[in-house]
Parts: structure tokens; C-alpha cells; sequence
């Protein structure tokens, strides 16, 4: 029998995305409303909130960068809300909670008792949210029939709860990988300079639990990638292996995280039959083209810049900021941006017309994809890619620098 759908009805209380939300799920005789921190004194007009319930609070981990989820439960819910809780002692802040009541009041201490200990359990196992309840909460018992109905309760919640915005019950991506054909794989110099097994959700990019993560981080690297690094730093064994599913915001910084240096995650990352992923997004949107063939004079210096980077890693130069970072060289008279290098998704307000016009012929021609070029690309001097780099006129002089920190300008004068 085919699985039927179900209806989630969401009413913006306050008129706002932002404010105070009830989520009501067909032929579910409960009430599920979110709630920001600073509206829960606006609540004098949901007398229901005072009836026994069980509530999640959530907030985000200052030290791991996780979400964290508190689970409890109340007589009166919304007074118990307001009332202290431990892990607030560590300065953890929550900001805002999820309140689960029933209209007619079925939820009794015992109910609510049972709810609250299943719950904490399913946050345990899934460990996608860090868990704030310092102790783990009794289990009361209940005959077959109140537990066959609560565990329809928890498994409604499990629907609700990510159309409320939290997929906290919901378990990491390794905790699924029956199906390969969704997996994708990097691998960095045959595996010894970073090799891992990703998924693309709808919450991120993941980089897979076992994944070998290159300890070694270059200078040039993102800081937010240093940051990941930083962060997830307790994650990561003796061995390098990471021990927990991790997500990013896109494909090139897993990647970069993976490996410690820059990297396009649209042509590193590759599915089991090697096809990279930039070319299965184009298989999938039909709009796979055969690429152009190279004129004479752009494949010999293609062939020139490669010979640099395999060969003498001194001549290449890398310039990085807070929001990109880049690697290129000098070729004859011309300047070369190696592929993976990243570009500002923005221009500055006094960017001139020629850098915006070069941008975007860049970016139409699929040069550069999700502000990362996807080739390496032709400039005709270390200013003038620069400046598309960064959006706007920069002196290529002083800002592209060799791995021992000297500025171009410092190297030509030397």
C-alpha cells in the first residue's frame, strides 16, 4: 500500500517569518508552536501554553559552532520555559523553543514524563544536535496502549519538526549510505594529501565520518576554512580520520577543509564513475556543452603554467584575504589565475566598468562557477586579475606574495 501524505498546516502568528509560528499536522490532536526567545512574553494570548507539555530549546554552541537542543518538559509548560535551566550556567543561550501541548489537556505528567525521556534518547542516536540535558531523563512507565499512542505522538513530531525550521531528529548523512549513487568522492594526490566521502543535502554539503583529513594547512588558505579546522579540531583522531559527519556551506570549502589548501570542490569532488560534480549539475540542468577548443597561444601558456606548478612551487603566488584566496603565476608576459582560486561574489561601489565587463565574460564562458575559476585563466597583469578577484582596481604588485610572504613587487626587486 502506497504511503499517504499529510497535511501540515503553518500560520505566521505575528505576520512575520520572524515572530511567533504554530505548525498543526491533519488528524493530530496536538499543538506545535515556535516561539523566539524575546516573544515569549507576547504569549498572554496562548492560554494553552500553560498546559502540560513538552518543549525543545535551541541555540547554537559557541566553542563547536554546533546547534545545541535542550529537551524538557512542564505542567505548565511556558512557566517552566521561563524558569532556569543548568546548561544556561555555561553561558549557552538559547533562542528559541519548540512547545508541544495538546488542546484538550490528554498530556499528563506521566505522558509528558515518557515523551521527554524518548526524545532525548532520538537526539542521542541521530547526533546531529549537541544535547544540553545534563542528566538523562527518567523513563515512566505506561501500558502497551498509552505507549503505542505516544510513539505515534513522537513520530508525528519527527514530521512536524523540520517544517518548524530544526532537523534534530533527523540522523547524519553516514548514518544512510545504502545508496552510492548519491555519495561523492575526493581524493588529493592518490589519497595522501586528503581523501573523503561527501553528500550534497538540502542543510549543506557533508563531509562523511571516516574521511582522511590532510592535517597540514596552507598559508594562503580561507580563514573560514581555518576556522572550520579550528572548530571541528576535536572531531579529528590521532590518524587524521575524522569522526563525525561535518557540514559546509559548499562543495569547495569541504574540499578545502578536506585537503588544507584551495580547491574547486565543482571538479574534485567526483562520483563512483569519476564524473565530477560541476558535470553532473550539468547533466542534470541540460545544459551539458562541449567545451571550445583552446587557440594555439592559450594552450601553450596553460601548458607553460602547469609546468610552474608541477615543477617549481616557488614561482607561484598566492593572494588571500577574509573572503578569498588565490594562487597564479607570472608566464612570459602574461599573468595566470589557477583554477580553484576564488573571486568576491560582490564588486565594490567604485569597481570600474572594464573589471565588471571581465567578470562577467568570466562567468558566462563557465570560467568561473560559485565565484571559483573553474580553468586557468589568462590575465593580461597581476593587477589586472587581481581586480577581478576582488571586484574592484587593486595594486597586483603588492598583493600577490610567494609562500615566504614576499610581495611581487619585493620579488621583481630583489
Amino acid at each position: 500500500m502506497a504511503q499517504l501524505g499529510k497535511s501540515i498546516d503553518l500560520y505566521l502568528m505575528d505576520g512575520t517569518a520572524a515572530g511567533r509560528w504554530q505548525a498543526t499536522l491533519s488528524n493530530w490532536n496536538c499543538n506545535s508552536f515556535k516561539i523566539p526567545r524575546a516573544d515569549l512574553k507576547n504569549c498572554d494570548d496562548l492560554p494553552e501554553l500553560h498546559s502540560p507539555g513538552v518543549y525543545f530549546l535551541f541555540g547554537r554552541d559557541d566553542e563547536s559552532g554546533q546547534q545545541f537542543v535542550y529537551v524538557g518538559e512542564g505542567d505548565d509548560a511556558l512557566k517552566r520555559i521561563l524558569q532556569p535551566h543548568t546548561f544556561e550556567k555555561d553561558d549557552s543561550y538559547w533562542t528559541e523553543v519548540v512547545i508541544l501541548v495538546t488542546p484538550d489537556g490528554t498530556l499528563d505528567k506521566t505522558k509528558i514524563k515518557y515523551l521527554e525521556n524518548r526524545f532525548y534518547h532520538i537526539v542521542i542516536e541521530t547526533n546531529r544536535y549537541l544535547i544540553k540535558n545534563g542528566n538523562t531523563p527518567p523513563k515512566s512507565p505506561v501500558q502497551k496502549k498509552v505507549r503505542d499512542m505516544l510513539e505515534e505522538f513522537i513520530m508525528n513530531t519527527q514530521l512536524i519538526m523540520p517544517a518548524l525550521g530544526h532537523k534534530v531528529f533527523e540522523p547524519q548523512p553516514s548514518a544512510d549510505v545504502d545508496e552510492p549513487d548519491e555519495l561523492l568522492y575526493f581524493s588529493r594526490n592518490q589519497g595522501k594529501g586528503g581523501k573523503a566521502t561527501g553528500k550534497i543535502a538540502d542543510d549543506g554539503f557533508w563531509v562523511l565520518k571516516g574521511s582522511y583529513i590532510y592535517p597540514e594547512m596552507a598559508e594562503y588558505l580561507p580563514s573560514g576554512v581555518v576556522k572550520a579546522r579550528q572548530r571541528y579540531v576535536d572531531l579529528i583522531d590521532n590518524q587524521s580520520i575524522l569522526q563525525r559527519d561535518v557540514s559546509f556551506g559548499s562543495p569547495s570549502y569541504a574540499a578545502s577543509f578536506v585537503c588544507g589548501k584551495n580547491s574547486n570542490g565543482l571538479i574534485e569532488w567526483k562520483d563512483k564513475s569519476g564524473i565530477s560534480l560541476k558535470k553532473l549539475n550539468e547533466l542534470a540542468a541540460g545544459t551539458n556543452k562541449k567545451p571550445k577548443k583552446a587557440n594555439k597561444k592559450e594552450a601553450e601558456t596553460a601548458k607553460s603554467a602547469t609546468t610552474v606548478k608541477a615543477t617549481d612551487t616557488t614561482a607561484i603566488l598566492h593572494l588571500a584575504s577574509k573572503r578569498v584566496a588565490a594562487s597564479g603565476c607570472i608566464t612570459g608576459d602574461e599573468f595566470i589565475v589557477f583554477k580553484g582560486s576564488q573571486i568576491c561574489s560582490e564588486t565594490r561601489s567604485s569597481c570600474r566598468s572594464w573589471v565588471k565587463k571581465r567578470r562577467e565574460e568570466l562567468i558566462s564562458s563557465g570560467k568561473i562557477t560559485d565565484c571559483v575559476f573553474t580553468e586557468d585563466t589568462i590575465f593580461s597583469s597581476p593587477s589586472a586579475a587581481a581586480a577581478v578577484i576582488f571586484g574592484g582596481e587593486t595594486n597586483g604588485l603588492i598583493v600577490w606574495k610567494n609562500v615566504d610572504g614576499l610581495t611581487l613587487k619585493q620579488i621583481m626587486k630583489n
